[in-house]
Order: C-alpha cells, then sequence, then structure tokens
C-alpha cells in the first residue's frame, strides 16, 4: 500500500503530506496554508477526497479544536437521548453534564486513540502520516453532525422542547410524523459521518477495500462505545 507524492525534478517519492521534496528540495504541490471554515464545509460534502486532501496539506489546521468540541457537544446529546429513552422506566432527566462525560469525553478521547492507531496501522503497511492529520480528517468528518446540531437542535427544542431529550414523554408520543422526520434527517446525516472517515481513510491510504474497513470499523467503534456508557454503564 502507498500513497506518494512523485517529485518531478528528481524522481523520489515523498510523503503525501509534503511539499517540498525531501531529496532536491523541489516543491510537489501548491501550497496550502490555512483552511477556508466555509469552503471546506461546502466542499466536504460534495468532494469528500479532495477536501480531506486539502486538509491534510494545510499548514495550519484552522477550527479543528472548534468542529472537535461542537462534534462532542452532539454526541453529549446524543447520549442525553441515550440515557433517558433506554431507561425511561427506571432513570429519567440525566443531566447534559452526565451526557457530556458518556458522549463528549468518550468521543474525544476515542477520536485521539483511533488517529493514533491508524497512524501506527499505516506505517506499517507502507503509508507515512501524521496523528495530527488523522485526527483533524476525522474531526473534520464530523461536519454533519454539527450541521444537525446547529439547524435541527433548535427546531427539536421549539417542537418538543426538553421531552426531546428527557424522553418523558417521548418524542415520538407527542408529534410522532415530525419525530420521525427529524430522526431520519439525523440517521441520514450520522450515515454520512461514517461515509466521510472512510473517504478521510482513503485520502490517507489510496486503498479502496482498507479504507472502507477501517474506516467503518473506526466509526462504528466510537460510536458503538459511546451508546454502551450511555445505557449500560450507571
Amino acid at each position: 500500500m502507498q500513497n506518494v507524492l512523485i517529485c518531478s525534478n528528481c524522481g523520489k517519492g515523498n510523503a503525501f503530506y509534503k511539499l517540498t521534496c525531501t531529496e532536491c528540495k523541489s516543491f510537489l504541490r501548491a501550497r496550502i496554508v490555512n483552511l477556508d471554515f466555509w469552503d471546506t464545509i461546502w466542499k466536504i460534502f460534495y468532494s469528500p477526497i479532495q477536501t480531506a486532501q486539502n486538509i491534510i496539506q494545510a499548514e495550519n489546521k484552522n477550527y479543528s479544536v472548534t468542529c472537535a468540541l461542537l462534534t462532542a457537544f452532539k454526541f453529549s446529546l446524543i447520549s442525553l437521548i441515550l440515557m433517558n429513552a433506554f431507561r425511561i422506566n427506571d432513570v429519567s432527566d440525566q443531566s447534559l453534564l452526565t451526557g457530556m462525560l458518556k458522549g463528549g469525553v468518550v468521543f474525544l478521547v476515542l477520536i485521539f486513540i483511533f488517529s493514533l492507531v491508524m497512524k501506527f496501522i499505516n506505517k506499517k503497511l507502507g503509508v507515512e502520516g501524521r496523528v495530527k492529520d488523522g485526527l483533524t480528517i476525522y474531526v473534520y468528518s464530523g461536519i454533519p453532525l454539527i450541521m444537525t446540531l446547529l439547524i435541527l437542535t433548535p427546531i427539536q427544542f421549539a417542537l418538543f422542547g426538553e421531552y426531546w431529550f428527557t424522553f418523558n414523554p417521548s418524542p415520538l408520543i407527542m408529534k410522532p410524523r415530525a419525530a420521525v422526520a427529524i430522526l431520519i434527517i439525523e440517521g441520514v446525516m450520522i450515515i454520512w459521518t461514517a461515509v466521510l472517515f472512510v473517504t478521510s481513510t482513503y485520502a490517507q491510504t489510496k486503498n479502496v477495500l482498507y479504507s472502507l474497513v477501517t474506516g467503518l470499523i473506526g466509526f462504528f467503534a466510537i460510536t458503538g462505545a459511546i451508546f454502551y456508557f450511555s445505557v449500560f454503564i450507571h
């Protein structure tokens, strides 16, 4: 497995994130200093692989901390919903702080571990990479979830108030059509996040099967852990 930039001057193969050749110091590609946040959001929906490559090659990983915190907050809300929905008969009205610990913190820890593991595995398979690149592109893969946080959450509050998060009573009982429609949109965005995990891995490795397997394993491991901690850990 290989993903390199070939120097047009000396023919040396360089790591895909390099700007200049390690052999002759010639420029390998156009320089990307900063990321345009809104442009990146737009392009990640219709050109995810190229966008992931741009994120990797950017010298400054703009807004990666912001994306990480927003995605972590979204997982906190998901965790809060899961806690109340699956324990409605015994434990309800869990606090947002508990959701942040079981959703947001778990996400931040696991996304870092996943990026670290991927760097190690990729290196063993012949692809040189950096943890900060993997961490940034996987964090940016959460943009669909961030969009639901910024757009759908106010709608959820407007329609259901706190009951969307406490499930006491269930929104599916209060306004079933609206609740189902919102859940479908949420589900589509979660699936798109999984797709971005795969395309982000492909941007590093250029191997379709490997990216499909490891990207999905990483995504489901993270979401599965959040589900486990939210529902089964009291």
